[in-house]
This record gives C-alpha cells, structure tokens and sequence, in this order.
C-alpha cells in the first residue's frame, strides 16, 4: 500500500512540475501571456458551479483536473510567498472589484451584502474623480499600522490597456486566479472527501445497526439491505482511498497551500490595519466586501492540516493565530456566525492533547495577542452564536459550544489565562460574563433534562424488546422500526449526556473560584433552581429509574455528576457573604425538599466523597432549611399583600419594582433583568428592551418598604401579646 501511495505521489509530482514549467514559460512570452490568462479566468468562470456541494460532471471539469491545476496555480506563486512575504503590497484588492477577466462581486462576502458592495463601488469608488477613491476608507485605519504595507489608495491607478480596460500586475492576477482555483479545486476535494468520509462512517454504522436488527428478526430484506451496504461500504472505501494517495501523501502540496493561505491572512489584516487590537471601531468597506471564501479556505485548510500526522511540523502558525484572535468575535467584521465558529474549530486542532505536538502549546501560552484576547473573545462567541440566524440555530450552537468548552477547559489549566478569566468575570460581571453563564446554565438544564427523559423512554424500549412472547408477536417491520428507535435514542443520549457533563464540569471548576456572577439578584435563584432540579434527579425517589445496564455506554456517570452538582452548591455557599443562597434554595417551589440534602449526602457517603465536602452540604441544607423556616415566617407576618406590590410573572413581592418603557408595565428588577439575559424584548409587548432602559419607580418601592415594616411591627406586637 505504502509504495502505491509513493508511486502515485511520484507520478503527480512530475506532472505538476511539467504542467508547471509549461504554463511558466508561456506567461514569460509577452506574445502568449494574455491569452494564458484569459484562458485561465475562462476556465475559473465555466466550473464557478463546482462550488456547489452537488456538482454535475457533465458541466463540470473534473476534481483530478482542478486539483492539478491548483498544484500548479500554487506553484506559479513561489515568488512571492517568501518567508517575510515582502511583495503583499504588490496586491491590488481593486481587482476584486474592477478587473475584467474574473467577476468575484458577486461571491458571498465577508460582511457586506451584494447590495451594499454593489451600492459602495457605484455610489462612492468609482467616481469620475479617480479610481483611488475605491479603497479611501481603508486609510484611516492603515495610519496607525507599523507594518511596512503601502496604503491602497496610494498605490496608484492600474495601468491601462490599449483598449482602455484596466490592466493589474502579473501578482494580482495570479493570486486572485489562485484564490479562486484552490476554492474549486483543491478546497473542493478536502469538502467532497469529507463527505465520502462521512458517508463511509454513516454507511458503516448503519450495517452495524442492521446487523443486529437481524439478530432480532431476521428477514430476506434485511439480507438484501446488507449485502447492498457492504457493497457501498467498499466503494466508499476505494473513493476515500483515491483522495488520501493524491491529497494527503504529497506534503509539498499541503505546504504551498499553507504558505499561500498564510500570505492571505497577512493580505487581507493589512486591509484593517494590520496584526494590532483592538480593531478599528467600524469595519473598512474593502474588507467587508472581500469573498468569504478566502477566509473559509484558510480555515478549512487548516483544520484538514492539522489532522494529517505532522503536516504541520515546523511551519510558523502565529498569523493564523493573530488572524482567528482578531476576528473570531467580530461580528462586525465577519458577518456569517458559522465562519467565525469554523475558527475555534481550528483552535481545537492545535490543543496540545490533540495536536500530538507539543509545539502548539506556544500559540496558548506564550503567544501575546492569546494571552490578552483569547479567553474574552471564546466566552463573547459562546454568547454570539445563540443566534445564528439558521433554521437549525438551536441545535448547532450546542456542537459550536462544545468546541468551546473544550478550549475553555484547557486554557483554564493555564495560569495566565485563568487570570484573564478571573480579570473579566470582575469586569464583564454584568456583561458578557453573565450572559455567558445564562446560556451555559440554559444548556446545561436542556441537555440533561432530555437526556434523562430520553433514558426513561430507552428504558421502555428494552422492557419491550427484552419480553420475548411479546416482542415476537410483533411484525417484521414492526421489530425494525422500533430497533432503528432504539439505536438513534442510544446516539441522542450518548451525544445530549456528553454535552451536560461538560457544562455541569465547567460550571464546578469555575464556581470554586469566580462566584460574585452566580450570586446576583437576577441570577441567584435560576442557579439555585437548575441545581435543586439535578439534586432532584439524582438523588430523589426516581433516581433508581435511571438505572442502566451499561451507563458509561451513554456517556451516564451519576456519581460523578452528582459530585459535581454538591460541589458547585459548596463552592457558590464558600462565596455567598450576604447568606443570600441558602435562602435562594428554599425559595425553589417545584424542586426543593430539604430532605433530598440528607439522602444526597447519604449517597456520597457510600461512593466516597470527601467527609469535608459532605459536611460542607449537609450544613448547607441546614441553612437552607432554617431559611425556608423564615421566609414561612415572614410570608405569615406580610400577610394579604395588595395586587400592586406583586411581580406580574413571579406573583411575589417586589424590592425594586421598575417601569417597561413601551408597555408600562411594572415588574420587579431582578425579574426582568433574567428575562433579558435571553430575550432582549419586553415580555409584554415583544418590543426592544434593554437593562439601561428600564425606569426604575421609586415612589412604589417606598410604600412596599413601608409595608414590610408597618406588617412586620404588627406581626412582632400580635405575637408579643400572646
């Protein structure tokens, strides 16, 4: 196998050096070199559709051709991807909007709208005042940049050709041309590869489910599926076979197109300003309007470049690194939310423990812009990607945060990143920081919420199958439809339990240190609540329903969860100086019962959980106690509390009522701001809403403290005279 993979990598690099040296030679004679690339662009425009993810062979060229044309495209740039990429001034951006051979405006954009790119180049670049009008919103922000990178707008007009087109340098052609090659070629063949990976893994998987479908209820149908999968299955393996020998055995390759994605990234920050934070306070038009795809691809390469054993050894990663830092939480420079996403993904691939090299813990731990940004940028991401704007918003923001957490778990490990986390909690406490718990709480509760449920149904499923008299009485279809049930409950569990595990962890180890945000009004009793709710289940009556024969199987580790959930309620106690949360868990209506904290603490006795820890919980549920004793107190004391004075949601009383703007509605403040922390809307009237324009009412909230303490005097006498 090995020495087919080095022949095939022998006979394509051969050819790629002819084909190369060809081209080469024809573009150096003055007398061909504008038919070569009018051929080129012809070429690049006739299989634009191979962008598609379906792509109809007899429209298209070939995958093999765009990708040899990529190998050789990469090789015509040497020249001016040296090691200090000296010659990036020579690029001209205008290209993109004004050459003749190639119309790029019409590609997605990195923010901008094909409107709005079609509104600034007519309404405000070209002008007959001058072309270099194009790119004047690029120079403020090029006056403060150190780098030796020549201002656009100074670089002076294209030359023009007899015919009056503008005419761009040899570079500007090539590395536009380039760009656009390797996004149909060789960016194409890493997408489609994926695809027949990931087919050959769905195929696979399947067959195993079928397999043991059969084993229930055997069936001349089921033979015939399976025999067809294997077939698939082979096919699909010679395919994925096909791309490894001519994608992933030719480092020369993968190289070249690193170096030639490095040159991009460099280009396109010189369009801001250049590698500095923070970025400039409004985004250039002539970044904006640069094809997405140019940063897509970078990505893209270098996730599939991570993952190939040693691809990456020795070349310097540190502007990919300044790049994704930069513009992984800009909104406002790169619009679409799954691009930005795409950037972490990159991130995650150069992990330590996942890399396989120990060279990459550099770009985490000793690289500047990463010690300063990185950890603010990943929790604003993780708030960002809420809303995505896809009609599958809500279950991807779950496979976005993951990667996520996992960064956010290594990089608290690292201590001056755990100090940058300490430094924004302080500061963000009532920012991004709360928001970013909100949503992990959010998850956090959704997540381990359906994966019991869902245990509870699997439960039922195996009662049924496990009863043969009945399970055989069944029909055939019958027996397949509820096994293929049965195995994608076992996946959804699987997946939906991995993903609360990780938030329940990352809520543990952040609460033992950073605890103010978990104890604000408007927050206290929604941490309270989740974690009364997850006691609940863990160590209530139903608990033993949970049951299951192989819990590491789906990722189930109760003891281990519940661990966790005692030690948040013992960290979040260990921070509450105003004694606020015992009170907080009392308050709990639907979960709270203070005999769950002894049956709680009787289980950790039994898995063997630290006696100190234990004691710590158990006199928390003491004070929880004790506090529901007084709020029983205080609510006999207020008694009838006058309509006015209640939480039109809540139903309680109010401490610091406030007016909603547009409905007039009043509500208490704590109240309201937990809505806002994940609906920016007036609840009554779905108009914008936000903290600082609420209006607090000062004059109601005397009265109810003159009630409270007019009630809580008559109270003391009455009981006195007893």
């Amino acid at each position: 196998m090995l020495s087919s993979f080095a022949t095939i990598k022998s006979v394509m690099t051969n050819l790629h050096d002819g084909l190369g040296e060809v081209l080469l030679s024809l573009l150096k004679n003055t007398d061909t070199r504008e038919s070569v690339l009018e051929y080129l662009a012809e070429v690049i425009k006739k299989n634009s559709a191979r962008a598609h993810i379906q792509v109809d062979p007899l429209a298209c060229a070939s995958s093999g051709m765009f990708v040899n044309l990529s190998a050789v495209m990469i090789r015509l740039c040497d020249p001016f991807l040296d090691a200090n990429l000296t010659k990036r001034n020579k690029i001209d951006p205008r290209y993109v909007f004004s050459n003749t051979r190639l119309d790029l405006r019409e590609l997605t954009a990195l923010h901008a709208s094909s409107e709005e790119v079609g509104a600034w180049i007519g309404k405000e670049n070209l002008d007959s005042n001058g072309e270099n009008r194009i790119l004047q919103s690029q120079d403020a922000s090029n006056s403060g940049n150190k780098a030796s990178v020549l201002p656009v707008s100074r670089m002076g007009n294209p030359m023009s050709s007899c015919d009056g087109k503008p005419k761009y340098t040899f570079i500007s052609e090539c590395f536009f041309m380039t760009a656009r090659v390797l996004n149909l070629g060789l960016l194409k063949a890493f997408s489609d590869y994926k695809h027949v990976a990931q087919d050959l893994s769905r195929s696979e998987d399947t067959l195993s489910q079928l397999k043991s479908m059969r084993e229930q209820a055997p069936s001349s149908q089921l033979d015939l599926d399976i025999a067809r999968l294997e077939k698939e299955i082979e096919l699909h393996s010679q395919e994925k076979m096909c791309y490894e020998a001519q994608l992933f055995r030719d480092a020369t390759l993968l190289r070249r197109a690193l170096d030639f994605y490095r040159l991009m990234v460099v280009w396109l920050v010189d369009l801001v300003g250049g590698f500095k934070m923070p970025l400039p306070s409004s985004c250039p038009m002539i970044f904006a309007c640069m094809p997405e795809h140019f940063v897509e691809d970078s990505m893209e390469l270098l996730i599939l470049a991570s993952r190939i054993p040693r691809a990456l050894d020795g070349f310097l990663l540190d502007d990919f690194m300044n790049f994704i830092i930069m513009f992984m939480a800009s909104p406002e420079f790169i619009r679409n939310p799954y691009l930005r996403a795409k950037m972490v993904e990159v991130l995650n691939c150069w992990m330590p423990n996942r890399s396989g090299s120990s060279s990459t813990a550099t770009l985490f731990e000793g690289h500047q812009l990463s010690l300063e940004y990185l950890v603010q940028n990943l929790l604003k991401l993780y708030v960002d990607i809420e809303f995505t704007g896809s009609h599958t918003q809500f279950y991807d923001k779950f496979n976005i945060r993951h990667n996520i957490a996992e960064l956010l778990e290594y990089l608290w490990q690292v201590p001056s990143h755990r100090n940058a986390w300490r430094q924004i909690a302080k500061e963000e406490e009532k920012g991004v920081y709360l928001n970013y718990l909100n949503f992990l709480i959010n998850d956090s509760i959704y997540l381990l919420d359906e994966s019991l449920n869902k245990i509870l149904e699997l439960k039922e499923m195996e009662a049924e199958m496990s009863n043969s008299a009945e399970w055989g009485r069944r029909t055939a279809q019958e027996r397949q439809e509820r096994t293929r049930q049965f195995h994608s409950q076992e996946n959804i569990i699987r997946i939906d339990m991995k993903l609360a595990m990780e938030d329940v962890g990352m809520l543990a180890f952040t609460s033992e240190e950073i605890t103010a945000p978990f104890l604000l009004p408007e927050m206290v009793e929604r941490v309270a609540n989740m974690l009364n709710y997850f006691l609940l289940q863990l160590a209530g009556p139903q608990r033993k329903s949970l049951s299951l024969k192989d819990p590491e199987k789906y990722e189930f580790r109760p003891k281990e969860l519940l661990k966790q959930i005692v030690r948040i309620y013992i960290h979040l106690a260990r921070g509450d100086r105003e004694n606020i949360f015992p009170a907080a868990i009392s308050r709990d209506g639907r979960s709270y019962n203070e005999q769950l904290f002894t049956a709680a603490a009787d289980i950790l006795r039994r898995i063997g959980e630290d006696g100190r820890v234990i004691h710590e919980f158990v006199k928390l549920g003491e004070k929880a106690k004790a506090a529901a004793s007084e709020a029983m107190d205080a609510e006999a004391a207020l008694g009838e509390i006058p309509d006015e004075f209640l939480d039109p949601i809540q139903y309680t009383l109010m401490k610091d009522p406030v007016i909603l703007p547009s409905s007039r509605i009043i509500i208490d403040r704590p109240v309201i701001q937990r809505h806002l922390l994940s609906d920016s809307s007036d609840p009554f009237n779905r108009s914008h809403l936000t903290q600082d324009m609420l209006i607090p009412n000062g004059e109601l909230k005397a009265r109810i403290e003159e009630f409270v303490r007019s009630q809580g005097l008559k109270w003391h006498d009455d009981h006195a005279s007893k």
